[in-house]
């Protein structure tokens, strides 16, 4: 899916990207300018005092006096690191050529020693000497079903496996997939819809509750000309993937998860033997998450391990043998990103550790046995744009709120306010924006989302209402940063909603849980509520209130209108699935289970189920050629309809993929243009 799938890969790199937010001086997509108010940058600290540009301007902080000064701007002003570069570890499995296409993987890779390159070629896996054309058929019974050197598309789509051969670092061996196909239906889609004639395109596609595709692991030795397979345990139904080598090479590691991923399992293979050994276990009730990264420590032994079991993401310190040595944070909060200093015994990480608001970013330091944590940003607001002093004695952070213009702070670290560097008045605020939060129907948390407002919004007036969404497991829907631009669904007359629902991220396992085995249910149900309190306001027309997504978005569109019609007037469904049956195995049963284990959740998280419901209207666009949420989500929602005698709009792009094709937005903007009519006062 174009945008579930950008939402997924986020998710998986997660950790990475968090991890470099520190490493860098602008942080979650705020451009640091020095012509912008309250923002700094270029940064050099001194012993007794800290420089910095703002607003076209060059100043001095003294530490001691804490007075503020404008100096000469230097010639050329760099800014100075204070955290260590972002180091890639691991040693080499091979050089991989070419870029996969989404889903796939790797075709040809090169042995670390530049002597060998293996190649996936007509289902098999074929050595290559390049310097004597020497050619070594690894293996020769592949076929269409049977696949040897590639993953499959769920795969690649699912757990970001881009790899299927990996070569030892001393490039004597190579390790490789083994893909049987054989009890997976095939689904078919046509291409060419704009053609004379029509051609297949067929994909072993492994849809919720069927049969997956069976994958083993062998290892090729070049010596002996022995092949071994590696021996995971398990019944053939759970999941192998994350192969990668040791940052000092001397092993390869693996994760391994149950079909619905709850109990994963991180082990180290000898590969003469092919057994395995699990060095890590991590279960949920829910579901566990598949891919936490490893972060290694100087020694290239013990590493960092972020674990869920506390019911929030913390870290403790293991090693390749499987033992615990200490946990390094704890507290009932999520962190975002992690660093070590670990020549300092120093960690540093950002947290959602606000009591004023869950969605504030909070800078902390701790020692990597665990002690002294603390929190270095006291003040209540979203921190951002974080400058650790080489001393490590003072911080700069950037704080902001919706509608609260951004200003830079100097915090003493162990967490004092010392100063304003640059600031805004809150005076100075667009007023474009406001965060407001109300509690779940569950009575178990609080909802929080923001409203957007036109330029030129008058109370006095009366506007429609666009709830733009997504709010798939795990992503975001708002953030807290400051709001100085309007959104485009705003200039042209609309109020706009966002709501961070139940089963989004940043907010801990049971927030995160929350939706689990019921997709459709309590996740649309905060977005209703949202605007069943927004529609009190005298300003906000709730009988104008059109939902909007795309992907899991359009899903949660369609089952918005159908589930909530006393809520919403109209619907965008743009590329949504409609029946999680529809949706592959991995995706779909990490939250939802099987249709054979959970029944009821499958029904009640089907647009089909609640179409009769239908009061307003309904916009269905899709794709002809979506080969990831397949347009039989489509056909089957418009089947419903039409049986229920029920009317509805659709467009269809007859070469388009999951992100649909020209035209998606002005035919969107014309739908609500009718049907909510914003010019109307």
């Amino acid at each position: 899916m174009n945008k579930l799938n950008c939402v997924k890969i986020l998710i998986r790199l997660s950790s990475v990207v968090s991890a470099l937010c520190l490493l860098t001086t602008v942080a979650w997509g705020q451009r640091s300018s020095t012509g912008m108010p309250g923002v700094i940058a270029n940064v050099q600290w001194k012993e007794d005092s800290v420089d910095y540009s703002s607003a076209g301007k060059r100043y001095r902080f003294e530490f001691a006096t804490k007075k503020k000064s404008e100096i000469d701007a230097p010639k050329q002003s760099r800014e100075e690191s204070s955290v260590p570069r972002f180091r890639r570890q691991g040693a080499s499995t091979g050089k991989y050529i070419g870029r996969p296409l989404r889903g796939r993987q790797y075709t040809d890779v090169e042995s670390p020693n530049g002597i060998w390159r293996a190649k996936y070629r007509d289902w098999n896996l074929v050595l290559e000497n390049l310097k004597t054309k020497e050619v070594i058929k690894v293996t020769t019974d592949g076929n269409e079903d049977v696949h040897y050197g590639t993953a499959s598309w769920v795969y690649g789509e699912e757990l970001g496996q881009n790899k299927a051969m990996w070569w030892t670092p001393d490039s004597s061996k190579i390790i490789y997939y083994k893909f049987d196909d054989t009890l997976v239906k095939k689904f078919f889609l046509l291409r060419g819809w704009s053609e004379i004639n029509t051609s297949l395109y067929p994909e072993y596609y492994a849809k919720a509750g069927s049969k997956n595709p069976i994958a083993e692991l062998f290892v090729y030795d070049l010596k002996s000309k022995e092949t071994t397979r590696i021996d995971i345990g398990g019944s053939g139904d759970e999941y192998i993937y994350g192969l990668r080598v040791s940052p000092l090479g001397d092993r390869f590691l693996l994760n391994w998860t149950d079909r619905l991923q709850q109990h994963l399992k991180v082990m180290t293979i000898d590969l003469e033997s092919g057994k395995c050994k699990v060095i890590i276990e991590e279960q949920q009730k829910t579901w566990q998450e598949n891919s936490p990264r490893m972060r290694f420590l100087k020694d290239q032994k013990r590493f960092l391990w972020p674990t869920d079991k506390s019911g929030f993401t913390h870290y403790e310190v293991r090693d390749l043998e499987g033992n615990v040595f200490q946990t390094v944070t704890q507290g009932d909060f999520q962190i975002s990103s992690l660093e070590v200093f670990e020549d300092e015994n120093l960690v540093s990480f950002v947290a959602n550790s606000s009591s004023v608001n869950p969605y504030y970013l909070q800078y902390h330091l701790v020692t990597l046995d665990g002690k002294q944590q603390r929190r270095v940003t006291t003040l209540d607001y979203h921190h951002s744009n974080f400058r650790l002093s080489p001393d490590r004695k003072w911080l700069i952070a950037q704080y902001e709120a919706v509608n609260r213009p951004p200003s830079t702070a100097l915090y003493r670290t162990d967490g004092k306010f010392v100063a304003n560097l640059a600031e805004q008045s809150p005076s100075e605020a667009a007023n474009l924006a406001e965060m407001f939060k109300f509690r779940s129907n569950d009575d178990q948390f609080d909802i929080y989302g923001i409203l957007y407002k036109p330029t030129d919004f008058d109370p006095a007036k009366s506007y429609p209402v666009i709830n733009a969404l997504y709010g798939g497991p795990g992503s975001r829907e708002i953030s807290p940063r400051y709001v100085s631009r309007p959104r485009r669904e705003c200039d042209q007359g609309y109020l706009v909603v966002k709501v961070n629902n139940r089963g989004t991220g940043g907010r801990g396992k049971a927030f995160l849980g929350a939706a689990y085995l019921k997709l459709g249910d309590v996740d649309i149900q905060d977005h209703a509520d949202a605007i069943r309190m927004l529609r009190k306001r005298s300003y906000v027309d709730g009988e104008r209130v059109g939902i909007v997504g795309h992907s899991y978005g359009g899903f949660m569109a369609a089952m918005g209108i159908f589930k909530h019609p006393d809520v919403y007037a109209a619907a965008v469904d743009r590329a949504g699935p409609t029946d999680w049956r529809n949706y592959d195995t991995i995706y779909t049963e990490r939250y939802m289970s099987t249709p054979q284990l959970n029944p009821d959740g499958y029904k009640t998280g089907a647009a089909m189920t609640h179409v009769k419901n239908l009061k307003g209207k309904i916009l269905i666009m899709h794709g002809m050629v979506d080969d990831n949420v397949h347009p039989n989500n489509a056909f089957q929602l418009i089947d419903a309809l039409d049986r229920a005698g029920l009317s509805y709009e659709s467009r269809f792009w007859p070469n388009g993929g999951h992100g649909l094709g020209r035209g998606v937005d002005v035919t969107q903007s014309e739908f609500f243009k009718r049907t909510l009519r914003p010019e109307t006062k």
